[in-house]
């Protein structure tokens, strides 16, 4: 006869244990399950309902079309001979080519459905030729990314164009209506002086071009060098300077901005191949994110922020070598003094040219996404990916550029200093596509400031009766 061993206690508990825990194990799956499912299902169902309501071409239109126009602006580097560089991205569209003087400049006789880039290097479809016709009045405009128009749906939409069709259109609202504004001669009753004397100031009749011959990514010292090696050649009767960006981005070891990462290539040097590769996987990942359906549909119809594809915008043409921009700003007081007297040094070398060969100049402290009081969900995805401190540093930064081109504006009547860091803080709709890209419509705002500030230099005083 068998007998049945009894278990022990401690073996009958270690099996109690045992049994726990596997089912304690079992029971995390239907959870893993139900957390890996749901995303699933819910992309499956999202693309159900595109395929449905047939509105799959509308949101690939909504992200291809700006990724397109992003990479149009992007900045395509080549050597003084023509070539790219082999260990350089080289995707981009907008061609640049090393100067030994500029740091780069734009490739003449290019364009495509954004831009166009002239003979000469700027941003404009007609050739600028040396010899200056009579009766035109040539303003040119230096500066960098706001300035050139990036991200700007033609070269018709940038704020440089746009001022100059502000100005020819006064001229022609002069010609047809000439009452409308102030008389070349005051009548002779002093009631009839006061009352013409309230209408618009008269400018002279002239044919004005404004010059686009900013370029993206430069700073006051690539700037400096523009206008006395190129820009002088060609008569300007006045100088647009939209900039005090670049040089919070730039170290202040540099005089002016280079390619980005020219060194490394010209030295021999790799990039850390982690940090490529991580890079890699960073991009991989966002664009496989953006191809959801669910994602798309969700940024298209509840946010109504098809623009909050645009991320990739907020590090075009900066030096930021895939650093955020939180970290490539100054990270001390004194390196950030050190930028700021760069910008200040090179600014007063620009006024004193303006002063002695008696060309106006008018100098903006551009505006930048971090100084709108009120964002947008665009604006707020771009801000984002800036870094946490970003807007802290910038906002410093420009305090102090702003007080040393006030400092520098105030040594000569010659110059007009235009502060348009809060231009946009009462403007309900998006202004910013990057930390310092405008929308057609915020250019149009810009060109606006420039016009009211320039019409004054160029008025007709009216004169004395009987004179």
């Amino acid at each position: 006869m068998f007998t049945r061993r009894r278990k022990s206690w401690k073996q009958s508990t270690w099996q109690q244990n045992t049994w726990k825990r596997k089912n304690k194990r079992r029971s995390w799956i239907p959870i893993a399950l139900l957390l890996l499912g749901l995303p699933i299902g819910l992309e499956l169902l999202a693309r159900l309902g595109v395929a449905l309501t047939g509105t799959g071409q509308q949101l690939e239109v909504a992200q291809s079309d700006q990724a397109r126009k992003i990479e149009s602006y992007r900045l395509k580097f080549l050597s003084p001979f023509g070539q790219p560089y082999s260990k350089l991205p080289s995707s981009g569209e907008l061609g640049a080519m090393r100067s030994p003087l500029m740091g780069y400049q734009l490739l003449p006789q290019q364009k495509n459905q954004f831009w166009a880039i002239n003979a000469q290097g700027f941003r404009d479809v007609d050739a600028v030729a040396p010899e200056k016709p009579s009766g035109e009045v040539r303003i040119f405009v230096l500066g960098s990314s706001m300035a050139f128009g990036q991200l700007s749906g033609s070269n018709q939409a940038t704020f440089a164009h746009q001022l100059e069709a502000l100005l020819n259109n006064q001229v022609a609202k002069q010609r047809s209506n000439p009452n409308s504004f102030q008389p070349a001669v005051l009548p002779y009753l002093a009631e009839d002086v006061d009352k013409a004397l309230t209408l618009p100031l008269r400018i002279a009749d002239r044919q004005y071009r404004v010059i686009n011959a900013a370029v993206p990514g430069y700073a006051s010292g690539n700037e400096l060098a523009l206008l006395t090696q190129q820009v002088v050649n060609y008569s300007p009767d006045m100088v647009i300077l939209l900039d005090s960006y670049g040089d919070l981005l730039l170290p202040s070891t540099q005089s002016g901005a280079d390619i980005p990462g020219l060194d490394e290539v010209l030295q021999g040097k790799e990039q850390d191949p982690g940090a490529q590769i991580l890079a890699n996987v960073k991009r991989g990942v966002t664009h496989w994110f953006d191809q959801l359906y669910l994602v798309r549909g969700v940024r298209h119809y509840l946010l109504r922020s098809p623009q909050l594809e645009t991320a990739p915008a907020g590090m075009l043409n900066l030096p930021t070598a895939n650093s955020p921009l939180d970290q490539v700003l100054a990270s001390d007081t004194a390196e950030l003094d050190r930028r700021v007297d760069r910008y200040q040094n090179h600014l007063l070398q620009m006024v004193r040219w303006s002063s002695a060969s008696k060309k106006r100049m008018f100098i903006g402290i551009q505006p930048e996404i971090a100084g709108r009081q009120k964002l947008t969900p665009e604006e707020t995805a771009i801000l984002s990916q800036l870094g946490t401190t970003y807007s802290q540093k910038i906002k410093a930064g420009h305090t102090k550029l702003a007080a040393a081109a006030s400092e520098v504006a105030n040594t000569t009547s010659n110059v007009k200093l235009l502060d348009l860091r809060e231009l946009y803080n009462n403007t309900p709709e998006q202004a910013f596509q990057s930390p310092t890209s405008l929308t057609d419509k915020a250019n149009q705002k810009l060109a606006e400031q420039f016009y009211e500030a320039i019409v004054p230099t160029l008025a007709i005083q009216p004169k004395p009766f009987g004179s």
